[in-house]
């Protein structure tokens, strides 16, 4: 497969230069929900929901409304990092909850954050990381200048419990637990890194990494879960409906707050209008958030971790105040596209190449995006959109093929009507996974037998611990 090469103009004075004395370079604040479905938030059609902060970046900037992320964490912020399909690093699961060696290396696969530091950038992280536990795959070690979050999926909102009973959360390169609620330290650092950057005079990334809405479901006054003794991975099975809502809201509003926290300081700041946010999910919501809050996946089929469009169909809000106004875009959108976008948005040249395309000239002139296949797979699935086609591929041979702009909810299965059809895209796919997955752990491999989770558990059923691969060197 053909990959696209970042091949931008440097900046005028010299890329370091530049970035570092141009108080009108521009800075970046990317928001990523946890979990958020399609409808998560009241500006998607969420009812009930109260987000009026993120409502506010929604009426005033650009919605939209066709952007896919992948269906779970880890291979999400493969593609957000690389700006390349997760398994180009051998990842077709998340990484390993038991195995810290399991992660994204720095070495064999760069982020933009690299990138951008090296043209003068500061960048910071706050919150989730799950790209690995190990002090290797560290954020510092990945081009972050400072982070405040823990390594894994989920931790305990309260007492910063993670699922193997270690307190996650950490400062930089050194474990640092401090009391309060995930969601505010994630918004006082995210704030406290905008004012020294300003006060430093120089341009920033800010990227805010939410635990909300993930599992474990608590508001900031509901109790804690976890300790050293009791870890359970969730909460929610037994939560009524109204229940499930009112913590859902609560939690969704300490984003909310977060989120207009970070609009005023940079408002305050007087950099609001060089400063693009961008809000967003890493996938779509868990099925047992669309049975107790039905509607959190939008109209569409399925929910995280899943082959259909529920699991990966996001909410993607684009504010930049400076040029562009309010509209919707229905082009298709990938979050292995952020990558080159950020970099072209940042006028920091850079010459990998990458899976994703830079989004900017949709941005701003509304141009349609160009035409490609977009693809996905997971343990268990794989599948191709090629316009408004869709094919789904599942473990079992099950081959399913939609249209998407007569069928969004995915439920007429048209494989028998166009079986040549189905035959191209089935050979679209092999194709792609063969080059995706050359060179990596994943090589010689099956998108329906890799993965540490699935290799695990068939060592459980032997009754042997099954080795698990390390990462890609």
């Amino acid at each position: 497969m053909n990959k696209k090469t970042i091949a931008l103009p440097m900046l005028a004075l010299g890329g370091l230069a530049m970035a570092q004395n141009d108080p009108q370079h521009p800075n970046v604040v990317f928001i990523l929900a946890d979990d958020m479905g399609f409808s998560g938030i009241h500006c998607y059609g969420g009812e009930g929901i109260d987000s009026p902060n993120i409502d506010y970046l929604a009426e005033n900037g650009i919605v939209a409304t066709n952007f896919r992320a992948t269906a779970l964490s880890s291979p999400t912020r493969v593609c957000l990092m690389t700006g390349n399909y997760a398994q180009r690093a051998g990842l077709n699961h998340i990484f390993s909850e038991v195995d810290p060696m399991d992660g994204l290396d720095p070495a064999v696969h760069p982020s933009f954050a690299k990138v951008l530091q090296a043209a003068g950038y500061r960048t910071g992280i706050m919150g989730k990381w799950h790209l690995g536990q190990d002090i290797m795959f560290n954020p510092l070690n990945h081009g972050w200048d400072v982070w405040h979050g823990y390594t894994m999926g989920n931790i305990d909102f309260h007492t910063h419990y993670n699922t193997q009973h270690r307190i996650d959360w950490w400062d930089g390169r050194e474990e640092a637990d401090e009391p309060g609620y995930v969601t505010y330290l994630i918004n006082k650092y995210s704030v406290q890194f905008i004012r020294e950057s300003v006060a430093m005079e120089q341009p920033f990334f800010l990227f805010v990494s939410e635990n909300a809405v993930h599992v474990p479901m608590q508001g900031p006054n509901d109790p804690p879960l976890r300790t050293a003794e009791v870890c359970p991975y969730r909460n929610d099975q037994d939560m009524t409906d109204q229940e499930y809502r009112r913590v859902y809201q609560d939690m969704v509003k300490a984003v909310d707050d977060g989120v207009g926290q970070i609009y005023q300081t940079l408002k305050e700041l007087g950099v609001l209008d060089n400063t693009l946010i961008i809000y967003t999910s890493d996938n779509g919501g868990e099925s047992i958030a669309a049975q107790k809050y039905p509607g959190n996946n939008g109209y569409f089929r399925g929910a995280k971790g899943g082959p259909y469009e529920g699991g990966c169909r996001v909410p993607a809000i684009f504010y930049y105040p400076k040029e562009w106004g309010h509209r919707m875009t229905m082009e298709p959108m990938s979050v292995i596209d952020y990558m080159p976008t950020f970099l072209d948005f940042c006028g920091v040249s850079n010459a990998r190449k990458v899976d994703g395309v830079s989004l900017l000239s949709t941005l701003r002139t509304g141009a349609p995006m160009p035409e490609r296949k977009l693809f996905a797979a997971q343990t268990g699935f794989q599948t191709v959109v090629d316009g408004d086609w869709k094919l789904v591929w599942t473990r079992d041979d099950t081959i399913e093929l939609f249209n998407l702009f007569t069928d969004r909810n995915e439920e007429h299965n048209l494989a028998d009507k166009y079986p040549e059809r189905v035959k191209a895209m089935k050979a679209d796919i092999q194709a792609w996974w063969d080059d995706c997955t050359k060179g990596t752990r994943l090589e010689g491999k099956t998108t329906f037998n890799s993965g540490w989770m699935v290799e695990m558990m068939a060592g459980r059923q032997q009754g042997a611990g099954a080795q698990r691969p390390q990462p890609a060197k």
